[in-house]
């Protein structure tokens, strides 16, 4: 089997279809819809939670071929193996990636475990070989990366904008950037808060340039 290649894709403002109504469909779904994605969704019957996600547009039916037409992605996720791989099989007629729930044969791409914190996204993928391994890594990287991380990342954007703007000698912008991305300075944005590291910017900036550490 050949090897997947990672990629993180902008779905904003594309159309994708999740076929099914249960709720894997529901989780695609508002994963998708997360990303900014436009999410149509079809299935005979809807689980509650489908039908009071925002965001979605519902189609009450059971899937017809002309659904995929103007997809970007298509996912299959309904508990028929005859309806995914129907589903598959139109898709990829109309050069669509195609992801079949469960099923990594079928699929043209795969959806790793995560975790997300604002910004920043850790993904994790064993090829399929182990799904439970994924699951347990994803579990482990969650109390790694604390909610208080997307806060974090969030201030780096903005104080590397900062560095990007008033620091022209590229050597020193990633000295400075460096910096503000250590294990140290997220440990002082966890105990001090995000002032502390204004504070750290501020002075890694003004400093002069032999003496930034």
């Amino acid at each position: 089997m050949s090897r997947y290649y990672p990629i993180n894709l902008s779905l904003s403002g594309h159309e994708v279809l999740v076929v099914g109504g249960g709720e894997v469909a529901c989780r695609k779904a508002e994963s998708l819809v997360a990303c900014g994605a436009h999410v149509k969704v079809v299935s005979p019957e809807f689980c509650p939670e489908l039908t009071h996600l925002e965001g979605v547009r519902l189609i009450q039916r059971r899937f017809e071929e002309h659904d995929v037409a103007g997809m970007t992605l298509v996912f299959a996720a309904t508990s028929d193996p005859e309806v995914n791989r129907l589903v598959a099989r139109t898709a990829r007629r109309r050069r669509v990636w195609v992801n079949v729930v469960d099923t990594p044969a079928e699929c043209d791409f795969i959806v790793p475990a995560s975790v997300t914190r604002g910004d920043l996204l850790i993904s994790i993928s064993t090829g399929s070989a182990s799904p439970a391994l994924a699951s347990r890594l994803r579990q482990q990287l969650e109390e790694l990366f604390p909610q208080l991380y997307a806060d974090y990342v969030a201030l780096l954007g903005d104080l590397r904008s900062e560095v990007l703007r008033r620091v022209a000698s590229p050597e020193r912008r990633r000295t400075i950037l460096t910096r503000l991305a250590a294990e140290a300075t997220w440990k002082l944005f966890a105990v001090r808060g995000p002032d502390a590291v204004r504070d750290l910017a501020q002075s890694l900036i003004e400093a002069p340039p032999h003496e930034v550490p």
